[in-house]
């Protein structure tokens, strides 16, 4: 009886041993949750996909929140909806469904239909703010030395096209700036580039409304629009940054500091500063190409797809207009540190 009884409950009976592993497996889960947001931004760290010496700025690890790998394996190739939402469908352009988004194979696709005119894309469910932004992508269907109708871009905006707007950006006395971290143009008859750039709309109180800043009667103030990256001449390793590779999978980043904005592109595994920092300016120092009024900084929310937009210098030729995608790999947005 005895015997029994010390079997029954010995470390090394059946159930003994049940319950010691039951408690490892305890064990093991909770050291698991304090060490993973520890071993998550190590292993961003190790892949290359934040620069090391932005460490003591932003956050290292991307915020889970904003954030996206684009591997949720949802049925019917769903995007997650608990972060983002299709961007609103138009006439001619823009479509909604799984034919314009899809999430598939560990990328969102925004796919670009010929024979529709149109293409989809996604908005951020929330609006954020100064940070790291990092993302992977390419496009296909998109040649470089010829025009192109498509235009795949990676951008902030004031709206999420769901009539909610980030608050201070509409009415009177309000001032908003749009971030375009990477936007293709169209308007030209034979090449394809993407640029950089941040234009402000700003209030004019002689005119009783907001006023963008390259748009008349902008331009008449002395204001220009702020450019990080001229994907017409802007350069980097002597070649013309805006109008090569993009059917080849390319990173890059750009802080947004409340100070400045700089892009940055990673180079195989050694992340460099690329293009022209933009300085935030006293609210008194007109917009350049350079500078924007710290009144236009604001949170946003971030678009991420493509658009049918074939207007430009000359009319585009049936010839001319393809099928195409825009692909991101991930979507990174790393938190400016508190101090």
């Amino acid at each position: 009886m005895l015997l029994t009884s010390f079997r029954k409950n010995s470390p090394f009976s059946q159930r003994g041993l049940i319950r010691f592993k039951r408690n490892i497996d305890m064990n093991q889960s909770i050291i698991l949750l304090l060490i993973l947001p520890l071993l998550l931004a190590t292993q961003v760290e190790a892949q290359g996909l934040f620069p090391p010496e932005l460490k003591n700025i932003y956050a290292s690890k991307p915020d889970s929140k904003y954030s996206d790998e684009f591997n949720g394996k949802r049925k019917n190739n769903s995007f997650d909806t608990k972060k983002w939402h299709y961007r609103e469908s138009t006439k001619t352009g823009l479509g909604q469904g799984k034919e314009y988004v899809q999430e598939k194979d560990g990328k969102l696709i925004c796919y670009g239909h010929k024979n529709k005119r149109k293409a989809g894309a996604i908005v951020s469910n929330n609006y954020f703010q100064y940070g790291f932004y990092a993302f992977n992508w390419k496009t296909t269907g998109i040649v470089p030395d010829a025009r192109n109708a498509w235009h795949p871009s990676v951008w902030g905006s004031l709206n999420d096209t769901r009539r909610n707007n980030v608050p201070g950006t509409t009415g009177e006395n309000s001032n908003w700036m749009e971030i375009d971290i990477m936007e293709f143009s169209t308007w030209s008859k034979v090449k394809t580039d993407w640029s950089s750039d941040a234009p402000c709309y700003l209030w004019v109180d002689s005119l009783n409304k907001k006023v963008k800043v390259n748009i008349k009667p902008g331009p008449s103030f002395g204001w220009k629009k702020a450019i990080m990256i001229d994907g017409k001449k802007d350069k980097y390793k002597g070649e013309i940054i805006g109008r090569s590779g993009f059917d080849q999978w390319q990173t890059w980043g750009m802080e947004y500091h409340p100070e400045y904005l700089q892009m940055w592109y990673l180079d195989s595994e050694e992340w460099v500063k690329v293009g022209h920092r933009i300085n935030f300016s006293e609210n008194d120092v007109a917009p350049s190409l350079r500078t924007v009024p710290n009144k236009a900084r604001k949170p946003l929310y971030w678009y991420l797809g493509n658009l049918f937009l074939p207007q430009g210098k000359t009319p585009i030729q049936e010839e001319q207009i393809t099928n195409s995608t825009f692909e991101v790999d991930w979507f990174h947005y790393h938190p400016l540190k508190t101090k």
